[in-house]
């Protein structure tokens, strides 16, 4: 599907009874993404966005054995989702920027916030686009339908918030997690019947396989 085809994440709302930690430059959770989008239940999910390797450079460039790390993630993820639209990108990029415009966007325009972070996803695990790079992240929110967006003190916040949950909510730094207002938690990707299941009864605890760390 083309950058400009991703869901528009209808029906969000601030009360979204699911929390879906990931990063954006993490492919398993590109896929925990396209499989929501793919079981209709991006209205019932929040996206919170982490930062599993807060120290990448920017712009992105990677070590030799960071890239091999990446590398082994999308063999593996190929293997678990042979149907998944995958490539390799030159580089893991730092999301910070990215992941503050998604914020910044969410107090705006909820609906277009939700296609600008499937929009990132698909940028980079898609097309091999640097997400920490300023025009990429400009390009992706004009084609979301945002204006201009100026992330402030508030956004950080927000974003602060969202690692801490992260990173305090014992999952062993992993991503992606699902989390349900049952206190259910999927932890990994999951099989997609798993996380069909989990999403309709949110009493499901398990650890799916197929994360980062």
């Amino acid at each position: 599907m083309s950058e400009s085809g991703a869901s528009s994440g209808a029906g969000a709302t601030s009360t979204a009874p699911y929390v879906f930690y990931g990063d954006l430059n993490c492919p398993f959770c590109h896929a925990q993404n396209e499989r929501i989008l793919e079981l209709g239940a991006e209205g019932k999910v929040e996206w919170r966005g982490v930062r599993h390797m807060p120290n990448l450079p920017i712009p992105a460039r990677n070590s030799e054995p960071e890239r091999e790390e990446m590398h082994r993630e999308v063999v593996s993820l190929r293997k678990r989702e042979p149907g998944l639209s995958l490539s390799i990108p030159p580089a893991r990029p730092n999301t910070e920027r990215a992941t503050l415009y998604v914020a910044t966007a969410r107090r705006i325009d909820r609906r277009a916030a939700e296609t600008l972070k499937t929009l990132l996803y698909r940028a980079l695990w898609l097309h091999g686009r640097d997400l920490s790079n300023t025009t990429t992240l400009d390009e992706l929110r004009v084609v979301a339908g945002l204006p201009d967006l100026c992330p402030g003190d508030a956004e950080r916040k927000v974003v602060e918030q969202w690692q801490k949950e992260w990173e305090e909510g014992g999952f062993d730094r992993r991503i992606p997690v699902m989390v349900s207002p049952r206190g259910g938690r999927l932890l990994g990707l999951g099989e997609r019947g798993r996380v069909e299941v989990f999403l309709r009864s949110g009493i499901l605890s398990a650890e799916g396989g197929g994360y980062c760390d």
